[in-house]
């Protein structure tokens, strides 16, 4: 199988919207990544936006020693308007690709979603469970998060009890990160644009625009990219960022910038893997107490990208994606 240096993305026009894939490699094994379902402005930024998540899938799915590639699908259209057909439409699409591609669920997707492209595809991951499949990955994602978080807080001498997180975005994972970090003793305060939907006792609930404001020991972005540029870095109040969403940076430079600042920043596709390890697991017939077992690569990784940094006098993103890069590119 070939490595890319930059993701090959197949755009087609089905159903009367805009279905892009993007497979950044398939050296370590097929292209696992979710499929993203959402109005994007223009073509252009639905394609860069595939390109992105195919390269941290990559480094995602490498660092998480995963015998699997990275790759991507957006979908620009309104979830709440989708048809059948037109998930039938990219489960065909899906097909088309000769399983270099494996798709699973996403921002807007489900399993449900991903039983009905299963119609029309073998190559899906994360059906539901009466169809014989692992379930929803999001309880594993916010899992890896949570033991990434109380890494975090171990190499600075904390531990979760009584420390403070704010999360930003409480779709599956942040709610369910949220769940794990009360009952291990911490106070959470969260923001999300659908907040009278969520009904979580002993959260305390901001407006979206002051949840960059709070003061806390952890800040955990756990919704769309880019929330974390230069101007947030210089100002935002916490210690440590560790959360659940894909390329919360707007760009790798704002990781020195944070860390200039002494706050920890986690690199994303090393606190995340835990959706995507579950989705490997189960691919290769695994259970879910394997998949928890696999779950500690998370911290371990944590530990080995921190002594790498200090050697290397580098901050954590940089670290963590060399490694990531040289692990995906090993035969």
């Amino acid at each position: 199988m070939a490595n890319a240096s930059e993701p090959r993305v197949v755009t087609r026009e089905l159903g009367g919207l805009t279905m892009c894939i993007a497979i950044h490699s398939t050296r370590r094994g097929p292209a696992l990544g979710g499929c993203r379902w959402k109005p994007y402005p223009s073509t252009a930024l639905a394609e860069a936006d595939a390109r992105a998540l195919a390269l941290a899938m990559t480094r995602k799915a490498a660092l998480a020693r995963l015998a699997l590639g990275g790759g991507k699908a957006v979908v620009s259209g309104d979830p709440r308007e989708r048809t059948r057909d037109q998930l039938l439409a990219f489960g065909e699409f899906v097909e088309s690709l000769g399983g270099d591609y494996i798709t699973a669920a996403d921002m807007g997707t489900s399993q449900e979603e991903m039983a009905v492209i299963a119609e029309r595809t073998r190559h899906v991951a994360g059906l539901p469970e009466r169809l014989g499949g692992c379930g929803d990955p999001g309880p594993y994602t916010a899992r890896g998060v949570l033991l990434a978080i109380r890494a975090a807080l171990a190499s600075r001498g904390r531990e979760l009890a009584g420390v403070s997180v704010a999360i930003q975005g409480m779709g599956n994972v942040g709610a369910d990160l949220a769940r794990g970090l009360m009952e291990a003793g911490a106070q959470v305060v969260a923001a999300d644009p659908r907040a009278e939907t969520h009904v979580l006792e002993g959260v305390r609930w901001v407006a979206p625009g002051q949840i960059l404001d709070e003061t806390c020991d952890v800040f955990a972005p756990c919704g769309p990219p880019g929330v974390l540029d230069a101007a947030v870095a210089a100002r935002i109040d916490c210690g440590i960022v560790c959360g659940g969403a894909n390329n919360p940076l707007s760009d790798v430079s704002v990781a020195a910038l944070l860390a200039e600042r002494e706050i920890l920043y986690v690199p994303d596709f090393l606190a995340n893997a835990g959706g995507l390890i579950h989705l490997a697991v189960a691919l290769e017939g695994g259970d879910a107490a394997a998949s928890l077992r696999h779950l500690e690569v998370i911290p371990e990784n944590l530990s080995r990208v921190l002594m790498q940094a200090k050697t290397d006098r580098a901050d954590l993103a940089t670290t963590a994606i060399r490694m990531a890069d040289a692990a995906a590119s090993a035969e």
